[in-house]
């Protein structure tokens, strides 16, 4: 059987990323767990209300959202889109990546509007507007954590190692205990 390379009538390993090991998404869930921590952290402040934190815990959650407002501007997904592409134009691979950008940029613009609300002297006078808020914020940003980590399964599964698999569903069970 005569093939020329440049064919193309066989291509093995056609997709960027053949395999997801483990190691691929390490930092990936280390980020959603930086995240979900940011998540607990509004929501124990949402809970005290309408007590106001002490300076230093008050002043690291600020340091973190305004972290998060910088990595939502220069999130544009090509990691993601490397790894869970194939190469070619997908419908759902680019409307589940899309979702994935809307819901990074959702949480920036929530965590820029509660550095503005914290920013100034009378936030914590309306506990009511600020919990909504805050509950607002970390509401979604734990459902973008999710929706990410069930992208990644719907559009890698039978690429994911098992240990690869693992990571993803063990991080999914801890945001349904939390």
């Amino acid at each position: 059987m005569d093939r020329t390379p440049l064919e193309g009538s066989i291509v093995p390993f056609a997709r960027r990323w053949h395999v997801i090991h483990e190691i691929d998404l390490i930092r990936l869930v280390q980020e959603h767990r930086h995240r979900l921590a940011l998540c607990a952290q509004a929501e124990a402040i949402a809970d005290a209300l309408p007590d106001r934190p002490d300076d230093s815990t008050m002043d690291a959650f600020l340091r973190t959202l305004e972290a998060l407002v910088l990595r939502g501007e220069r999130a544009d997904g090509d990691y993601l889109e490397a790894m869970l592409s194939s190469g070619h134009s997908d419908p759902l691979t680019g409307t589940l990546l899309d979702h994935v950008r809307h819901r990074h940029m959702a949480d920036a613009a929530a965590a820029r509007e509660l550095v503005a609300a914290f920013g100034e002297a009378d936030a914590f006078d309306a506990p009511e507007t600020l919990g909504h808020m805050l509950r607002s914020f970390f509401t979604g940003c734990r459902r973008a954590v999710d929706f990410e980590q069930l992208t990644i399964i719907a559009l890698a599964g039978h690429r994911l190692t098992p240990e690869a698999r693992a990571i993803l569903a063990d991080a999914l069970t801890d945001s349904l205990l939390n």
